[in-house]
This record gives C-alpha cells, structure tokens and sequence, in this order.
C-alpha cells in the first residue's frame, strides 16, 4: 500500500473494524484498520482481555519506557496487558490488527502465552520469513480488503494444526460475557490456573479484573451515563475508588487525566 498511500492525504484518524473470514472466526474477533496523520501525543492503551497481531505498514509507533523508549517491531503480537503501555507515533500510522479471542494465544504463538504477557513480540523472531513477508506483501498492494486478505491468509496458516484448549474456551468466553467461569472438575484449582495461564498469557480472575475495566468505557460511551461514578457502577465496581485503583494499575492515570489525554489509537480502541 505504500505506493498509493505516499500521495494520500490522512485529515483525521480513521478506525475501522471486520468481521474475520469464516475459517478464521473460531479465533479471531475481529480485523481492524486504523490509519492517522502524524501526532507525537502520548497514547496510553486500556487493556480488553484480546491478544493482537499488529502490522504497521507506515512508521512503527515508539513505546514508551522508564529510562527510554523503544521502537515496536515492523510486525508484532501483542499480549495481554497487566500494566501501563504508553506508545508515541513516529510519523503518520498505519496498522492492520488481528485481535483474536482470548484462548488462541498459544496457538497462533506456538509457544505458552505467558511469555507475551505485557510484551509486544517481534514475530520475524517467531514466525521467520513468513512475518517478514507479511509486511512487504501488504506494503505492495493499493488495495485495503487485499491486503485484509493477506493477512488473514497469513493467520490461517498458523491455525491449520492448531488444537484449542476447549475448557478454557469455554470458560474465556464466560468470562468475556461477564459470567463466571467454571474450572475442570477433574484438575485441581493450581492445574487449572497453570492450564489456563498457557493458553491465555494471565489467570482467569486477572482476566475478569481486566475485562470488568475494559468494561467501563463502554459505559463512559453509552449516552445514558453521566459520569465516572456512573460508569464504574455499570461495570461493576463496588465505588469509584475501586475502578480509580484498576485505572492506575492499568494506565498509570487517573480516570479524568486519561478522558483529558487520550488521542488517536487510544481513543479508536476504546469506542471514544
């Protein structure tokens, strides 16, 4: 895509999002596109309870760190997120993301989930060539739904021998409709958290703490609510210093800094 887009010109952050091809949508939530002109404001990025493959065929955005920022890998997976993520775009973006369901992380990796945990992984490291191409071969086409294509084509192929954990399935999908889930009842609790953390990268009440959190800005969205209290309350948190202490866990801010900061991919990804 490089060809047509030098010459296209980006006026606002455009975020769009798919349904996956059928053959994919037994892992992947969702395909989504997100394109924006240059901005070096900070970005701080909620967590939702999915993993995600991320291409960046412009400029790889900069992370930011403690002592200094590194700069992501061309073509990534990004893990779940227990702690803060602040990213800084390098000039104008340009992202392709396959965010996947919750139980296919060791499956598309190939290897325990937990080792992408708050990590974003160079998958050329991983994967080889085939990531390496990935990059170029979307790069090459001026058309989106191909290189949409391409990319699909490309997380198929990691799935084709896959095997899904279906106990923990099951129970990421509860725990994603706000249900409780359920353990094996033929494992003991520590098997099953162990079990769990393979496929998943966190254990099953981490997970629950983050999708409650992703949960309220869904509700700070909805047309109906009226504030923060408001929202903590719909996502169920016992009060607002509850969700104050998930906000600082997970974003390293307070609830009113982040509606104050947020911009471009942070605002896309959470619906604001």
């Amino acid at each position: 895509m490089a060809g047509a887009q030098d010459h296209e010109r980006m006026n606002a952050p455009t975020y769009n999002e798919y349904a996956p091809a059928a053959a994919l949508a037994p892992f992947v939530h969702c395909i989504w596109t997100f394109t924006a002109p240059s901005d070096e404001t900070p970005q701080r990025i909620a967590p939702d309870g999915r993993p995600e493959l991320i291409v960046h065929y412009r400029k790889p955005y900069r992370e930011r760190g403690a002592t200094r920022d590194v700069v992501q890998p061309p073509v990534l997976f990004a893990g779940q997120l227990t702690r803060p993520l602040t990213l800084v775009a390098q000039g104008d973006a340009a992202v392709i993301g396959v965010r996947f369901h919750a139980f296919a992380t060791r499956a598309f990796l190939g290897i325990d989930a937990s080792a992408a945990t708050d990590r974003r992984l160079d998958l050329a490291s991983l994967h080889g060539d085939a990531a390496v191409n990935l990059r170029s071969d979307v790069r090459e086409q001026d058309d989106l739904r191909r290189c949409i294509s391409i990319v699909e084509t490309y997380v198929q192929g990691r799935f084709e021998r896959a095997e899904i954990d279906v106990d923990v399935r099951r129970a990421t999908q509860a725990v994603m409709e706000h249900r409780q889930p359920v353990a094996p009842a033929d494992i003991s609790e520590r098997q099953w958290q162990r079990r769990f953390k393979r496929e998943v990268g966190v254990s099953p009440r981490m997970l629950q703490t983050i999708v409650r959190f992703r949960s309220v800005f869904d509700a700070i969205e909805h047309p109906q609510t009226t504030g923060w209290v408001e929202a903590s309350l719909a996502a169920g948190y016992f009060d607002q210093p509850q969700m104050a202490r998930d906000f600082r866990r997970f974003l390293g801010c307070t609830a009113r800094e982040w509606a104050a900061q947020k911009a471009g991919l942070a605002t896309a990804l959470t619906g604001g």
